[in-house]
C-alpha cells in the first residue's frame, strides 16, 4: 500500500507534467498568464473544460506537495496557526478599503495609508506586513521601516473590481464568524439528534447575532438589509448585489441561463426571474431573445439599483416588482426562473417558497431551477479533483452555519418539489459538475 502513495519526487514530476500541459494550452490559445505584477491579467479567460480540470489537478498536486513537504503534524500546525490570521488580514484590508489607499500605478507610505484608512499607523503596519506574506501588496524595500507599499496583482484585482471586494465582504465579513461558532451551535441544537436541526432560530448565525451585542439579526438576510444607520443602512445589501453580479461573471452564469432553456423555441413568452437581484440576468436574456417579456422580483431595496442599470431599450420589456418569495406569487407567467435561491434555505423553508409560487401558476407553467452543484450525490463517474469538490463542500458548510441548509444533489431537488406539491413534474435535468451548475426544469400540472 505504501508503494502506491505519492512522494515528494512523484508529486514534483506530476506538477511539472501538468504545468507543461496547462502552459501549452494557454500558449496555443493566446491566453495571457497572470503574474504578481500589479498590471497583470486578473484571471484566466475562457478555459476549456479540459484545461480547467488540468488546472485543478495541478492545484491538488501542489497542495499534496505542501502537505508532504511539511509533514502531517507540521502541516496541521502551520494551517491552524495561519488560516484565521490570513482571513482576518484580508477582511481588514477589504473592510477599510486599503485597496484604494495605494495608487495602482504608484506607491504609498505607511503613514499615508494610515491616514487614508483612518487607523493607527502601528495597526496598519502589522496588518500589511502579514498581508505581504500572502502576496497582498508588497514592500518597495522589504523589511525596512522606511519602505513604501505598492500593489501586487492580487491586491490590484480587488482595487479594480467592486464585485470581488463585495465577494470578500459577503463571505468573510458575514459568514466567517458564524462558521467559527458552529461547534457550539451543533453541540447545543443538534448533538444526539438523527439530523441537523432545521430551525432557523438554531443556526450558528442566530447563535452569534441574535444576542444583541452584534445587533439583533435572526438571519444573514436580515443583517444584509438592516445593518448600518441613516444613509449607510443596507450597505451590505448593496454589496451583496455587486457580489451576485460578480458571481455571475466568474461562473459565466449569464451563459448558463442563456443555455438553460430553448428560449428561441419558446417565442413570445412571459418570464419571471424570482429573486433576480438587480436584473443582470434578465437584461442579458431580454437582449438576446427580443420576444421575451421579463419581470424581475426581489426585495424593495434592490429596485433603485435595477432602475439605475436597466438599459433604455429594454424598459418596455423588463420590469421590476418588489416581492417576498415567501408570499403568494402575484405574477402569472409562462416560465419562472429560480436561480441560486433555494439552496440558502433548509428543506421545509424551500418547500414553503415553492408552495408560495402555486397561486400564480397556470397549467403548463415551467419552473427552471438553476443551482450550484455542491453535492454530487452517488455517481458512477470518476471522482472530481479534490479542489473542485472543495468548492462544493466549503459552500455546504457555509450555508449550514448561516441557514441550517445544505447543498443538494439533483434527486434531492426533485424530492423538495414533490414535497411542495405532487403536481410539480420533473421535465428535464442538465447537471455539469465542471460548470458547478445544475439546471432542473419542472412543469406545473395543476
Amino acid at each position: 500500500m505504501a508503494d502506491s502513495q505519492p512522494t515528494l519526487n512523484s508529486l514534483a514530476a506530476k506538477i511539472t507534467e501538468l504545468s507543461e500541459t496547462f502552459t501549452r494550452y494557454l500558449k496555443d490559445n493566446n491566453i495571457q498568464q497572470p503574474t504578481f505584477a500589479a498590471d497583470s491579467p486578473t484571471s484566466y479567460s475562457s478555459l476549456s473544460p479540459e484545461a480547467f480540470v488540468t488546472r485543478q489537478l495541478l492545484a491538488d498536486a501542489l497542495s499534496d506537495l505542501w502537505y508532504l513537504s511539511q509533514g502531517p503534524s507540521e502541516s496541521i500546525y502551520n494551517y491552524v496557526h495561519s488560516c484565521i490570521p490570513d482571513a482576518s488580514a484580508l477582511n481588514i484590508l477589504n473592510h477599510f478599503d486599503f485597496w484604494s489607499a495605494v495608487p495602482l500605478d504608484g506607491t504609498a507610505s505607511y503613514p499615508e495609508i494610515a491616514q487614508r484608512v483612518s487607523l493607527p499607523e502601528d495597526v496598519v503596519r502589522r496588518v500589511l506586513r502579514h498581508a505581504v506574506t500572502l502576496r497582498l501588496f508588497e514592500e518597495t524595500d522589504p523589511g525596512k521601516s522606511s519602505s513604501n507599499i505598492r500593489h501586487t496583482s492580487r491586491s490590484a484585482a480587488l482595487a479594480r473590481n467592486a464585485g470581488l471586494k463585495a465577494l470578500v465582504s459577503s463571505v468573510l465579513d458575514v459568514a466567517s464568524a458564524p462558521m467559527m461558532v458552529m461547534p457550539e451551535a451543533l453541540r447545543k441544537y443538534s448533538r444526539g439528534k438523527p439530523a441537523l436541526t432545521q430551525d432557523m432560530d438554531e443556526t450558528s448565525f442566530a447563535l452569534l447575532y441574535s444576542g444583541g451585542k452584534l445587533g439583533n439579526h435572526k438571519t444573514s438576510w436580515d443583517l444584509l438589509e438592516n445593518d448600518g444607520e441613516g444613509e449607510n443602512k443596507g450597505w451590505r445589501q448593496r454589496d451583496f448585489v455587486s457580489f451576485m453580479a460578480y458571481i455571475k461573471e466568474i461562473f459565466h452564469l449569464e451563459g448558463v441561463l442563456l443555455d438553460a432553456y430553448d428560449w428561441k423555441a419558446v417565442g413570445k413568452a412571459s418570464v419571471v426571474d424570482v429573486g433576480g437581484s438587480a436584473g443582470h440576468d434578465a437584461f442579458a436574456l431580454a437582449q438576446k431573445f427580443p420576444e421575451l417579456t421579463i419581470t424581475v422580483q426581489d426585495l424593495p431595496q434592490v429596485q433603485t439599483v435595477f432602475e439605475a442599470n436597466v438599459p433604455e431599450d429594454l424598459k418596455d420589456r423588463v420590469s421590476f416588482v418588489a416581492h417576498d418569495f415567501f408570499q403568494p406569487q402575484p405574477v402569472q407567467a409562462d416560465i419562472y426562473i429560480i436561480k441560486l435561491i433555494l439552496h440558502d434555505w433548509p428543506d421545509h423553508e424551500a418547500v414553503k417558497m415553492l408552495r408560495a409560487m402555486i397561486p400564480g401558476l397556470k397549467p403548463g407553467a415551467r419552473l427552471v431551477l438553476i443551482e450550484y452543484i455542491g453535492n454530487q450525490g452517488e455517481t458512477e463517474e470518476p471522482a472530481l479533483a479534490r479542489s473542485i469538490q472543495n468548492m462544493g463542500t466549503a459552500s455546504d458548510l457555509r450555508i449550514m452555519a448561516l441557514f441550517n441548509a445544505r447543498e443538494r444533489p439533483v434527486d434531492a431537488w426533485a424530492k423538495i418539489f414533490r414535497d411542495a406539491d405532487e403536481r410539480f413534474e420533473l421535465a428535464h435535468v442538465n447537471a455539469n459538475p465542471l460548470t458547478f451548475i445544475s439546471v432542473v426544469e419542472f412543469v406545473w400540472r395543476g
